[in-house]
């Protein structure tokens, strides 16, 4: 979060009306000071960062201060987080944030700025909840402020589309986001990237998804002809499809020199369970050879791949951490392993109802601590298993051999890469030791 420009505070900033003065904090690089006595705190909340989230709001609200909560958490647990804010923001913003900031100048402030048609209003206190149904369009976005942030990042990040078709069960995405993929204008996003910093994210669920789009707008970006180099996270399918060379050609071409996969995982029982295979293209029968057939022919473009894998299904046993290093060896895929953590707004957070250990506070929601009870594998010994896969992925030998057909410059991006992963696990186990 130090490296990438954060894209939700750079855009609330824009989505802002005219007329009032913004400051940015990134709290994972700099403290927030509020002796300006602001009218207004908004605060954006992943899982793992509520439970400091919601102090800040305490303290917040504590000096006299209106403070408004927002983010995937905040959308998965309103109710919660209203116990500690004035105003709870749920789903995206860019049609209730201009009508709350009217609303505020107003003196007519409701509880609740709702976006979305899954959201159920009937939950919400009437009188005291504006709800939009319809999700935003992407058309038209205004430009984010960079300008407001604090700081160096050696990343700058772009957003082109948003929304999932896949329900894996694990992932909320397609709950915050909806099933339907918007994409913003071709042009619209080339102009922001032609203004950016030339290393930057794309921060799309699917830098692969629908291969019309993507192939207008790599053929954009490519036509910028500017030094460029981007990553982001797409499926393996386009491999398989038949314009994924063409759309594969255009993204290098374009700047793109990596891309992390969602594999998940070395069961294909698990895959199935949790409903990844759709977003693979395998059908039921997995057959991980055709995985390695589309890793090698993404590769064969220069593109470096990653690959996530959640371990600690009901599925995994003892033998699932070999498997995963075992795939990861065969394939050349850079191992990015994590612990399930079953999330508020997922599918998979009913089926860990009485499940969760005792006494676990949101801050645990780490993907590196234990979380539950496992049929086989008692929590400790998962973080250790876990630790395990992720030193013995991260040896000399293996990140080199990792590094091989790629071009020079993917090469050492790569090998600084992995060297920062490594890094970052040890921090982890360090962490999970207390």
């Amino acid at each position: 979060m130090g490296v990438t420009v954060p894209p939700v505070l750079a855009h609330m900033a824009a989505i802002t009306p005219p007329g009032r003065d913004v400051r940015l904090v990134n709290l994972f690089k700099e403290n927030l000071d509020l002796s300006d006595n602001p009218d207004l705190v908004g605060i954006s909340v992943m899982t793992p960062m509520a439970k400091s989230a919601y102090q800040l709001a305490d303290d917040c609200r504590a000096k006299g201060f209106k403070v408004v909560l927002g983010g995937h958490h905040v959308s998965a647990m309103p109710f919660e987080a209203k116990q500690h804010a004035d105003v709870v923001v749920v789903g995206e913003a860019e049609d209730t944030w201009p009508v709350l900031m009217k609303d505020i100048e107003a003196g007519r402030l409701k509880e609740f700025y709702v976006t979305g048609p899954l959201y159920d209003t009937a939950e919400f206190p009437k009188g005291k909840t504006y709800h939009e149904p319809e999700r935003p369009s992407l058309d038209n976005l205004p430009l984010p402020r960079r300008d407001l942030l604090h700081g160096n990042y050696f990343f700058d990040s772009v957003i082109t589309t948003r929304g999932c078709p896949y329900q894996c069960r694990f992932c909320g995405t397609s709950t915050f986001y909806g099933g339907t993929v918007r994409h913003r204008p071709v042009g619209q996003v080339a102009d922001e990237v032609n203004g950016i910093r030339r290393f930057w994210l794309m921060a799309d669920d699917d830098i692969f998804g629908d291969l019309g789009y993507r192939i207008k707008l790599y053929e954009k970006l490519t036509g910028l002809k500017r030094f460029m180099r981007w990553h982001g996270a797409g499926s393996l399918a386009v491999a398989s499809d038949r314009a994924g060379d063409d759309v594969l050609r255009l993204a290098a071409d374009s700047g793109l020199n990596a891309v992390f996969v969602g594999l998940e995982s070395a069961e294909a029982e698990t895959l199935n369970s949790a409903r990844i295979t759709p977003k693979l293209r395998q059908g039921t029968e997995i057959d991980f050879g055709k995985t390695a057939e589309r890793v090698k022919k993404i590769k064969s473009h220069g593109i470096m791949v990653l690959g996530f894998f959640v371990i600690g299904f009901d599925t995994d046993s003892r033998a699932t951490f070999d498997k995963t290093l075992a795939l990861c060896d065969d394939t050349g895929v850079v191992p990015i392993p994590f612990l399930l953590m079953p999330l508020p707004g997922t599918p998979l957070w009913n089926d860990y109802d009485g499940r969760l250990l005792p006494g676990l506070g949101w801050d645990m929601w780490d993907a590196v601590h234990a979380l539950y009870e496992h049929p086989t594998l008692k929590p400790r010994e998962r973080e250790e298993m876990l630790y395990r896969l992720r030193r013995t992925s991260y040896t000399a030998g293996r990140i080199f051999k990792r590094l091989g057909g790629l071009p020079f410059g993917t090469a050492l991006f790569s090998m600084m890469m992995q060297v920062g992963l490594r890094r970052s696990f040890e921090s982890d186990w360090k962490r999970v030791n207390g």
